[in-house]
């Protein structure tokens, strides 16, 4: 990591232990380069505004729980194993990230611009995974009632399924025997 990188990591750092803190409304560049032990024209180098650092913060977390749901299905044989560790995987990472952030959640509810180009991001990045644990199942064997030309589409609905729950644990909903049920469905049909 150079130089400007570690920067950069530590100012994520210390807005994330702000954010959760005060939120995103209350939160100031002060707040966040008092918290990272810089000034604020160090800040406004690196970055344009709180938003920003929200926004990329916010990719960053999504990143780390892609990588967790993803390896989490990487010492599973069978492709239908893979894809209900990787949904509960996801959902359970989605609502512990929640929780840590419960003040910007409520903030953030109203923001459609900042929903939609947050869950294109992710929508994207599972779409691609669950494209890979799909056509790997399929040459298995194990989901032959897949045609090779329906795969592109099965993982898009997949992904719409896995939204809609996340959105439903973003509304704060705490039902885990919910969100084991609907991985099931997702997984095995009905």
């Amino acid at each position: 990591m150079n130089k400007d990188e570690e920067v950069k990591s530590a100012i994520l750092e210390a807005a994330k232990r702000v954010f959760q803190k005060w939120g995103l409304n209350k939160t100031t560049m002060e707040d966040i380069a008092h918290e990272a032990g810089k000034g604020k024209s160090t800040l406004y180098y690196y970055f344009k505004s709180k938003d920003e650092i929200f926004e990329l913060l916010v990719q960053v977390e999504l990143s780390n729980i892609i990588h967790k749901a993803k390896s989490s299905t990487v010492d599973l044989i069978s492709s239908k194993e893979k894809l209900k560790k990787y949904i509960e995987t996801m959902l359970k990472e989605i609502k512990k990230s929640v929780s840590l952030y419960s003040l910007v959640s409520g903030e953030i509810k109203g923001n459609q611009e900042f929903i939609a180009r947050t869950s294109k991001l992710l929508n994207d990045r599972e779409k691609a995974i669950i494209i890979e644990i799909l056509k790997e199942g399929h040459i298995a064997g194990e989901f032959n009632y897949i045609k090779d030309t329906e795969i592109n589409k099965f993982a898009s609905v997949i992904v719409g399924m896995i939204s809609g729950l996340s959105i439903y644990l973003f509304f704060d909903n705490d039902d885990n025997e919910m969100i084991d049920i609907a991985t099931r469905v997702i997984a095995e049909g009905f």
